[in-house]
């Protein structure tokens, strides 16, 4: 009922929205009128998947805590995306983070980098929707293609009918489910350890389950995850997305100014740290959770299934529903801006600049068409990647 409920609001955020839209700016930029802490909300969310939130802790179960560190490098790269790339792109006025190469170099550089980001995400959408799914079926009476079906069709409803304004608001809600539900496993991983907090730290530590920093600097080294390999990793992977990635410039162009902008790329970097941080606790949590008590742990389970098992097994009913709903709301907001972000560079690079529709209605009716086309491959994608013929999906 409460997964339901949830997927229910959803779709009404896109109705709601959709009598907003009377051109390609509203439904690409949301005119500029998005305030900035939803823009931060949206931008979390994009960047943070349904394979962070159930990957993240099963990693961190079976491991320890080397790639904390990875994720403070998103705070250490917003300097760089405030003062350079998000000023930049919001003086060229662009709606497509391509438009750059088009005035820097000519415009097949621009249709290609552009054809390239639409595939990437195409891919992308089936790869989050085919492992959230997978995951999901192990411990829910969903099946794979159910939560794949689910996932799909819904984003394709309130994305199509709502615009970009529908995926940064319900992106917000799917914040607030997300964390929320993280917050709420943390409380139930605690009362089910011997010790609570105490028991935990004082099992993980005599485990080495937090270990924060590898000061491996050997010829070897780049093998591991040392300490230079996570910093340098982390900068570089948040470096090109927040400075030239579509689903994140085209949130730096929905405020109304560079300033509200900047508040929300600050304000996302302190939510990426410190989410991180819970579902980091998560992981550790439920190593110390097994440790304790290791008959209710299904040996048979992959590592990536270990946090919906404690979900589906350890938690009430409506609990359950609610980070179950987390976890689909971290699927949908990746999913959603992929649909978003690629019928905007599809519109604004392939058609514009041929003109190719004779009116902004046509351009806005493109869009709407174009976020389904878009929608629909992704999902057929995930359909694809969770074919039990696939040995890995890498």
């Amino acid at each position: 009922t409460v997964l339901a409920l949830y997927l229910l609001a959803m779709v009404g955020v896109g109705v709601w929205f959709m009598r907003k839209n009377k051109s390609t700016d509203d439904y690409f930029r949301g005119g500029q009128n998005i305030p900035w802490w939803a823009a931060a909300c949206s931008i979390y969310a994009t960047m943070l998947s349904s394979l962070t939130y159930v990957a993240l802790p099963a990693k961190v179960y079976a491991t320890d805590w080397l790639l904390y560190i990875g994720m403070l490098m998103i705070p250490v790269v917003a300097p760089l995306a405030i003062y350079g790339a998000m000023p930049f792109f919001r003086r060229i006025d662009a709606t497509s983070a391509y438009e750059y190469l088009g005035k820097r170099f000519n415009r097949p550089v621009r249709l290609f980098g552009s054809g390239l980001f639409t595939l990437f995400h195409i891919g992308r959408m089936g790869i989050v929707m085919a492992l959230t799914a997978l995951a999901l079926s192990a411990v829910t009476p969903l099946t794979a293609e159910q939560s794949v079906m689910i996932m799909g069709v819904l984003c394709l409803v309130y994305c199509t009918l709502g615009g970009i304004e529908a995926v940064i608001w319900t992106d917000t809600i799917q914040t607030i489910v997300l964390l929320g539900g993280a917050v709420v496993t943390i409380f139930f991983l605690m009362g089910g350890i011997e010790g609570g907090l105490g028991g935990m730290l004082d099992l993980a530590k005599a485990n080495d389950k937090m270990t924060l920093v590898n000061l491996d600097f050997g010829p070897d080294s780049f093998t591991t995850l040392a300490l230079w390999v996570i910093i340098l990793g982390g900068l570089g992977q948040n470096l090109s997305s927040y400075t030239s990635d579509q689903a994140v410039v085209q949130r730096y162009l929905t405020t109304k100014d560079t300033k509200a902008a900047a508040k929300s790329i600050w304000a996302n970097g302190i939510m990426a740290a410190l989410g991180a941080l819970l579902f980091f606790f998560i992981g550790t949590g439920l190593y110390a959770f097994y440790h304790t008590n290791p008959a209710q742990l299904d040996p048979t389970i992959q590592n990536d299934q270990v946090f919906p098992l404690f979900i589906g097994t350890e938690l009430p009913a409506g609990l359950a529903g609610l980070i179950v709903a987390g976890i689909f709301a971290a699927a949908q907001s990746t999913v959603s801006t992929s649909m978003n972000s690629t019928a905007t560079t599809i519109v604004t690079d392939f058609l514009r600049p041929f003109n190719r529709c004779n009116s902004e209605a046509g351009y806005l009716k493109a869009a709407r068409g174009l976020t389904l086309v878009m929608g629909v491959l992704g999902t057929l994608a995930g359909l694809l990647f969770i074919s039990p013929e696939i040995r890995s999906l890498m």
